[in-house]
């Protein structure tokens, strides 16, 4: 397990979404460091994906665009999507926090999220983010707003025929990336992990 340098923050919170964000900006305008672990490839959770929310049927994606934007360029704010939590340990005074960067087969510093990979790629595959009513590319960006507007791979649906490394003008599909694990400490975290939907099948 790794131990980066520099990654010690006042609060850990685990989940990106819409509740994750609202904890996250407020420690922030505050002047507390902030980290924000979120397992998806984009923060935003559930309801970026919801067209109206209760009661008042207010647009959600209105409501939960700038918070996302907004954590995305605070100074004090750092991201780490596409994370999954191993373990979180109280180690004296701080939280130690186990974290594996899961592979996105796309180099995350390279990818300039202009879409040729995706235009390129000749697999359709359900699309959960639809609720597997639409059909994405085996290689993606999750949806038009994401944040961070990175491409990934996902593994179960590449034909491995190479378009995508082929066209992208950066040279940042990688085949071979592996998972990542590192350590993240803070004083104090915030568990916002949200929910998962009810397959209709289960209802």
């Amino acid at each position: 397990m790794v131990s980066k340098p520099g990654l010690r923050y006042d609060a850990l919170v685990m989940g990106g979404g819409i509740a994750g964000l609202e904890a996250a900006l407020n420690l922030a305008d505050q002047d507390f460091s902030v980290a924000i672990v979120e397992k998806d490839a984009s923060i935003g959770g559930k309801m970026i994906r919801l067209s109206k929310v209760f009661p008042t049927l207010d647009c959600s994606s209105c409501i939960t665009t700038p918070k996302m934007a907004a954590a995305a360029h605070h100074p004090n704010i750092t991201l780490f999507t596409y994370c999954e939590l191993g373990s979180l340990k109280r180690r004296d005074d701080d939280l130690v926090a186990a974290i594996q960067q899961k592979p996105r087969y796309v180099d995350a510093d390279l990818c300039i999220g202009c879409r040729q990979c995706e235009y390129q790629c000749p697999v359709l595959a359900p699309d959960a983010e639809q609720g597997g009513f639409a059909a994405r590319k085996a290689i993606y960006i999750p949806f038009s707003n994401a944040i961070p507007p990175k491409a990934l791979i996902d593994p179960k649906d590449c034909i491995l025929c190479g378009r995508c490394a082929k066209i992208c003008p950066t040279q940042a599909v990688n085949y071979f990336q592996e998972p990542e694990d590192f350590i993240l400490t803070a004083a104090t975290a915030v568990i916002a992990t949200g929910f998962e939907v009810t397959p209709l099948a289960d209802k």
